[in-house]
């Protein structure tokens, strides 16, 4: 029975533990009437006070009290059942362990003083998905190396070390993997196995397995203690996003939530996330939830949320919706028609032309070549098959099917026309992925080149596999310039990335559609299965730039064939002339558009319309360009 402090029932939310100014909140789930609060004075833990629930703090299975008048040497807590202690899986912050280290869950505890925090004045920019530019990124693995050259390696600072590189990349909206609180190297409680015959048992001590990636069940209130530099993990990633918001930048954080967690549970830690660190958006990671819980939330109402699941028709799903798009889904065909395009499988413009075009009236579409799991775009074009033998598992794990070809010879190679065609084909799919409607979603590394050499599961590589090597930045200089040359341009061209999907019609009587596609005839797209190649119009009098102008005529003309084929041109009006505006091509030859276009094997270009004194002027409204 505690005798040191006086204690009155409170309410069982918020759950956890909290300091409320000299007095500390506790409320815990327990069958157990033997239960209650440890308190520990000092950030390493002096001398510890058991608090123990009353039998008038219960309500159903919740225990509730107010701890009165806790000097604030009281730093730490956790909460025991019994004599076995436990963790308080409510803590809006735990004290740091070193990454990588075993743990049993009751080790960790929690951290009660907080620091008041300096905003700035900063503000969430709310940029619309289709000014967006994703990047995900691990916090551990974006600077971990030696080549980062920033001062705090590894975590949230390190990020904000960085974020100048990003923004100049063309970067607007960060996703981090887990970035809350988890063990990535947890304990089991020992298991017993048979030594004989009889009934001679003694304890197996199982090890624990790295979770590099955090896709497990976690703390959900707490930044992670060991991506911190310092002992403040909340400051630093309250820092981070500040300084995002200073630039016009956004943040937003990946949770995943496996069938362990009550889906109740999700809207408030959702919302804590949303008003105590001013994040912008969340991709939630589960398949048992009933969004409607999360949707109808009056606090996320203006925060960008991402789920696999939606489709248009949630739009009046949601009460008192913003003017722009908050809600998000990954165009999960993406990735896999983009890959089979690229190495000229069969049956594929059909399927390209859709997701080239792919756009939601009432939500935005995220497009990606290449994640986290699975071969990243250097990989994708260096290997025929996975390479996990370091994960351990005999290389079982991963997907099998990555939609990859290594050029001709499976790995690194000195050969100069595999490297050539290889640097070729990364152009060739990053310019696919940017130059599609919806939202480009781009993973750290592949725009200098990553290699994981052949892994496509380095779930557990807390190494060099999974960390980004900066020299690669260098090494692949012109690659990466290229990456930020695309990027540049799909900013200028506001008919690359409309708000509204395009609808194939010429609306406003120019003489041209929106958008149209072409292969040997104009406006006849050639979609039969051995077409490995067609053309898009995009009339650029649908949209207008920041400063209200009209935007350019552009035609892209794709062929991923080993061969070079003809494309039709669209007719241009009278004084008009089309030039290249960029190409794939690593020594482009002089194209000399007439009628038709004569494509080099594996290449894309796009051509802009310009006067014929090349000023650069957009077309405007055609006669009878539709023949």
């Amino acid at each position: 029975m505690n005798t040191l402090f006086t204690t009155k029932p409170s309410t069982p939310y918020p759950a956890g533990i909290r300091r409320q100014g000299r007095n500390i909140h506790a409320s815990f789930i327990s069958e157990n009437t033997d239960c209650g609060v440890i308190l520990r004075s000092g950030r390493d833990g002096g001398k510890a006070v058991r608090v123990e629930f009353a039998e008038s703090d219960r309500c159903g299975s919740v225990y509730s009290m107010m701890i009165e008048n806790v000097p604030s040497e009281y730093q730490l807590a956790s909460f025991y059942r019994g004599e076995t202690e436990v963790e308080d899986r409510y803590g809006v912050q735990y004290v740091k362990h070193s990454y990588g280290e075993a743990l049993l869950a009751s080790q960790m505890k929690s951290v009660l003083l907080q620091k008041a925090f300096d905003w700035e004045g900063a503000k969430r920019p709310c940029v619309p998905y289709s000014q967006a530019v994703f990047y995900g990124l691990h916090v551990r693995g974006f600077t971990r190396h030696a080549s980062s050259d920033v001062r705090h390696k590894g975590t949230f600072l390190g990020i904000v070390e960085k974020l100048d590189y990003l923004q100049d990349l063309g970067i607007t909206s960060l996703l981090l993997q887990p970035a809350y609180e988890f063990i990535e190297a947890e304990m089991q409680a020992p298991a017993c196995e048979q030594t004989g015959r009889g009934s001679s048992y003694q304890q197996k001590e199982e090890l624990p397995v790295l979770n590099y990636w955090g896709y497990k069940e976690g703390f959900y209130y707490a930044p992670k203690a060991s991506y911190a530099a310092g002992k403040d993990a909340v400051t630093e990633f309250k820092t981070l996003v500040k300084e995002c918001h200073l630039r016009g930048m956004e943040l937003l954080m990946q949770f995943y939530f496996p069938r362990t967690v009550n889906e109740c549970d999700i809207r408030p830690i959702l919302e804590y996330w949303t008003t105590e660190y001013q994040v912008d958006g969340f991709q939630i990671l589960a398949d048992h939830i009933n969004m409607a819980l999360v949707l109808n939330d009056p606090l996320l109402s203006d925060r960008k949320l991402i789920y696999y699941g939606f489709e248009d028709s949630h739009q009046n799903s949601r009460s008192a919706a913003p003017s722009f798009k908050c809600l998000g889904a990954f165009n999960e065909s993406a990735m896999q028609v983009y890959r089979r395009f690229l190495k000229g499988d069969e049956q594929t413009v059909g399927e390209m032309m859709g997701i080239f075009r792919r756009n939601g009236y009432s939500i935005a579409y995220l497009n990606s070549v290449a994640d986290y799991s699975g071969f990243r775009v250097h990989d994708l074009v260096s290997y025929d098959y996975k390479h996990n033998e370091d994960n351990g598992e005999d290389n079982r794990d991963g997907t099998n099917y990555n939609y990859s070809w290594n050029c001709g010879e499976e790995g690194p190679s000195h050969k100069k026309t595999v490297v050539a065609l290889r640097e070729k084909q990364k152009r060739n799919i990053f310019t696919m992925l940017v130059l599609s409607q919806g939202t480009p979603y781009l993973f750290m590394g592949d725009e200098m080149s990553k290699t994981q050499k052949g892994n496509n599961n380095p779930y557990n590589q807390d190494n060099e596999t999974s960390w980004l090597n900066w020299r690669d930045l260098k090494k692949n200089a012109d690659f990466h310039q290229f990456v930020k040359d695309l990027l540049a341009f799909r900013q200028k061209h506001p008919i690359l990335h409309m708000e509204q999907p395009l609808t194939g019609a010429d609306v406003k009587g120019l003489g041209y559609p929106d958008i149209s596609f072409h292969g040997l005839e104009a406006y006849v797209a050639s979609t039969e299965p051995v077409h490995r190649e067609f053309g898009v119009l995009l009339c650029g009098a649908y949209a207008q730039n920041g400063a209200g102008e009209e935007d350019s005529l552009l035609f892209i003309a794709f062929n991923m064939h080993w061969q070079d084929h003809e494309c039709a041109l669209p007719l241009l009006r009278k004084g008009m002339k089309w030039r290249i505006a960029l190409t794939t091509q690593l020594e482009p030859e002089e194209l000399k558009p007439g009628k038709t276009l004569l494509l080099p094997a594996r290449a894309i270009y796009v051509l802009e319309a310009v006067s014929e004194n090349g000023d650069g002027q957009a077309a405007q409204k055609a006669e009878s360009c539709i023949e």
